[in-house]
């Protein structure tokens, strides 16, 4: 993985302990599990039909470093990146821990 093009600072978050409101167990604040440079590649825009209605849907790929707190990211985890929350929709790893590929869509 070419360290050049890691030219993109991300937080990947994780939501906190889970936290019982009298009602029933809610997950608690997300907390930022690590930041990391990654590569960023936007995946082309496409529109999804939700609840009736046309939604335009933003995505992409976000490339970082494999090491021992990347490789435990999962779909449950997000990236806040340029001002946003990104959901975690797919996580691959790159080669042999060479790296490890976040694919994602904006959040709500």
């Amino acid at each position: 993985m070419n360290a050049g093009k890691l030219d993109r600072r991300i937080d990947i978050m994780r939501a906190g302990s889970q936290v019982d409101n009298g009602f029933n167990s809610v997950p608690g604040a997300p907390a930022v599990l690590a930041t990391r440079w990654a590569s960023w590649k936007p995946a082309n825009g496409r529109e999804a039909f939700e609840n009736m209605g046309v939604e335009a849907k933003a995505g992409g790929t976000f490339w970082v470093r494999w090491d021992s707190v990347t490789s435990t990211i999962t779909t449950t985890d997000t990236v806040a990146y340029g001002g946003r929350d990104w959901n975690i929709v797919g996580v691959q790893e790159i080669g042999r821990r060479e790296g490890v590929e976040l694919i994602v869509a904006a959040g709500d």
